[in-house]
């Protein structure tokens, strides 16, 4: 459509305002109006035909999205995997890790132990090169006074050698144990290596995914709002028009009711009703996930944003989403448009009051079930027709419907 049209209808509607013609020269006006009608009658044709032609540019389209959305599930169920693979893992490298420090703390340990007795027996072996090299047994038993001296000297004799054996073998069997933990060790951290490069090679899974389901969308969606934009356009021109064959019609009808009974004018009315929307206030609800605001309600690539998204912003890890207040949860499952999300019914002061949480890593609650405000419902993540991960957003005065007719600014609501 060129713009050079849709002002000049817009230029055409002034001036027919401007223009009001007396009963004397009505049969002139007559001509003069109908001709318009005419005129506007054809080029709401000619616009009506653009709009039909590119409707089913625009159903095509959406044919080929929709038969795009089992290839898309299938790729939010992969990355899913990938992502509770991540968790998984990064679960086995924290377990590894601790091990490892115990292994370290009980490897100094039998450090110390091992060098106390590695001074105990330099000790010892000092005390027996003093002594010549060993004990005197025979002045130790020639030296008793008695028999029963004598007993008790080769006994303590006996007791002294099974010590000097016992410290050896328990030296001994310590410096093996070193040994067997010192591999364990390694044996540990090369297990750590192998669970870390498997982390590497899961997020970098991930990011294929992602890519794959970003290419798959892009160029389908891109052109699906180029088309959408279109339309919307049309559908302005052809509002405009029909204002102008509304308003030459009215002018028409008069001119004719004048010249058959030159009463008086019909009253006119423009049948527009002014609906103030009652002011929301802020009624306890509290933001469902941290992060900046990254897309707001209202108009988006040429149609109605019906909700508020939260992104991400490249935070690493699990990203919590939250119920912004207590209710019962009316749904929790996939869809193709939404991924993974759920709908929170609410009781406001007597008012129902539905939010909606979208595009979902993961569910952490089912229908049917109560949850309490600020209770995990599930995680940030990327399912559905989503372009990055990030928190979709929305409330509706009432139940929610497919139409979003209800849908209101969240900004009402939340602190």
């Amino acid at each position: 459509m060129k713009k050079g049209r849709f002002f000049a209808v817009l230029s055409f509607m002034t001036a027919c305002a401007l223009v009001w013609p007396s009963v004397d020269d009505h049969v002139f006006a007559n001509e003069g109006l109908n001709e318009k009608i005419s005129n506007v009658q054809e080029e709401r044709k000619s616009n009506q035909e653009q709009a039909r032609q590119t409707e089913e540019e625009l159903k095509a389209v959406s044919q080929q999205l929709s038969s795009l959305n089992q290839e898309i599930r299938i790729i939010d169920e992969k990355t899913s995997e990938t992502n509770q693979n991540l968790r998984d893992k990064q679960a086995e490298i924290d377990e590894v890790t601790k091990e490892i420090e115990r292994l370290k703390e009980e490897l100094k340990v039998l450090e110390e132990r091992i060098a106390e007795r590695d001074n105990l027996l330099k000790d010892r072996a000092k005390s027996m090169y003093q002594s010549g090299g060993a004990v005197n047994y025979l002045e130790v038993i020639l030296g008793a006074k008695n028999f029963g001296d004598f007993l008790d000297r080769i006994s303590a004799l006996s007791v002294i050698a099974q010590q000097d054996k016992n410290i050896l073998d328990a030296h001994v069997a310590d410096y093996e144990e070193l040994e067997r933990m010192k591999s364990k060790v390694t044996e540990k951290l090369s297990t750590l290596e192998e669970h870390l490069s498997e982390l590497e090679r899961l997020k970098a899974k991930l990011e294929v995914q992602r890519k794959e389901k970003d290419q798959l969308l892009a160029s389908v969606q891109t052109k699906e709002s180029d088309l959408q934009s279109n339309i919307d356009m049309l559908d302005a021109e052809d509002e405009i028009l029909r204002s102008q064959e509304r308003s030459l019609t009215n002018q028409l009808t008069e001119l004719e009711t004048e010249r058959i009974s030159a009463a008086h004018t019909p009253s006119r009315s423009n049948g527009n009703t002014i609906e103030n929307k009652p002011v929301v206030t802020n009624s306890g609800f509290m933001r469902p996930a941290t992060g900046s605001i990254t897309s707001e309600y209202g108009p988006r690539w040429g149609r109605v944003h019906h909700g508020m998204d939260i992104g991400k912003n490249g935070r690493s890890g699990d990203v919590p989403i939250v119920a912004a207040q207590e209710g019962r949860i009316t749904t929790a499952q996939y869809s193709s448009s939404y991924g993974n999300y759920v709908v929170i019914s609410h009781n406001v002061e007597g008012q129902q009051i539905s939010t909606l949480y979208a595009h979902m890593d993961r569910l952490d609650v089912n229908a049917g079930q109560n949850v309490a405000k600020g209770q995990q419902i599930g995680l940030m993540g990327n399912t559905g027709q989503s372009f990055g991960a990030h928190l979709h957003f929305e409330v509706h005065t009432g139940g929610w419907n497919a139409s979003k007719s209800n849908s209101v600014n969240p900004r009402q609501y939340l602190p």
